[in-house]
């Protein structure tokens, strides 16, 4: 696909994926509330920031020596972590024997920059607190969970293809554990990859397929999304602004456009106060087995 330009290239991919059913090797799960809410697209340059989606909100306080996760990197591991964690049943996961080999699970080069990459952004989502905030009819609940309790990753920076004789693991917290494998949300590991170069798309893809997922299981024939409301939830740091509104509102309607590509089935469309997001069919028909949320 070289000399194709971004839209081209995806829409080459799409025709792809769309050709071949989900199966065990591309099914892939989200955390329900890491869906609801995003991390940040691009370096915030301070230690905490902030996602609202309706009553839920997600707030990420980072070490302030290493910084936010933010970008691609964060949101496919997260994906491979919830993936692993949904089909083993275990908070224990092992990361491989080589860095190398870690990358190519995340669907990642295996050059110097995506092992640059790999490693800053592992060591900033790993130390990170994740804080859950729920707030709905005067009750108010909370959750502070960081992602693991304990991560080993042994392998030498400077010779990635080197095989160490024990595996890197990663040791989800308690918390962290439940609250994805209570309500995972299932994806495809394909799109998530084919989106990659546009974090926001990624989110908006993952968005779209929770979304509608939740009006099936709820019976709800559509739901209108005011674009202040999607604005907390992906573009907090547009202005607060009409002007700022309207460019998160032409960045959104660009992405999403991105995403549809590869769930032609979802019934969406621009109003003036808001997305509309009708019952679709479910992209992801199968689960794997795995028992999601009766939300």
């Amino acid at each position: 696909m070289t000399g194709l330009s971004r839209a081209g290239k995806l829409i080459a991919l799409a025709s792809e994926i769309n050709d071949i059913e989900v199966d065990a090797g591309s099914l892939a799960f989200m955390g329900q509330a890491l869906v609801q809410t995003t991390l940040p697209h691009s370096d915030p340059g301070v230690p905490f920031f902030e996602r609202t989606n309706g009553a839920v909100s997600l707030s990420i306080i980072a070490n302030p020596r290493i910084g936010l996760p933010f970008g691609t990197v964060p949101r496919l591991l997260l994906a491979w972590i919830c993936t692993e964690a949904v089909k083993t049943k275990s908070p224990m996961l092992g990361l491989g024997k080589s860095q190398n080999e870690f990358l190519r699970k995340l669907g990642m080069r295996t050059d110097g920059r995506d092992c640059q990459r790999l490693r800053a952004q592992s060591l900033k989502l790993f130390s990170s607190m994740l804080s859950i905030t729920y707030q709905s009819h005067g009750r108010f609940g909370l959750k502070n969970m960081p992602i693991a309790d304990e991560a080993f990753v042994l392998w030498d920076p400077h010779r990635p293809d080197d095989r160490m004789l024990w595996e890197s693991t990663l040791k989800l917290s308690s918390e962290f554990f439940r609250n994805v494998t209570e309500s995972p949300v299932p994806i495809d590991m394909r799109v998530l990859h084919a989106l990659s170069k546009s974090p926001f798309a990624m989110d908006v893809y993952s968005w779209l397929v929770y979304r509608i997922f939740l009006l099936r299981v709820t019976n709800r024939p559509s739901v209108l999304i005011p674009w202040k409301s999607l604005k907390l939830q992906f573009g907090a740091d547009y202005s607060d602004t009409p002007r700022g509104l309207l460019d998160f509102k032409k960045r959104f309607l660009q992405r999403l456009k991105e995403a549809l590509l590869f769930y032609p089935e979802a019934n969406v469309s621009a109003q003036d106060t808001g997305l509309l997001v009708v019952a679709s069919r479910l992209r992801i028909r199968h689960t794997g087995g795995a028992r999601l949320s009766s939300l």
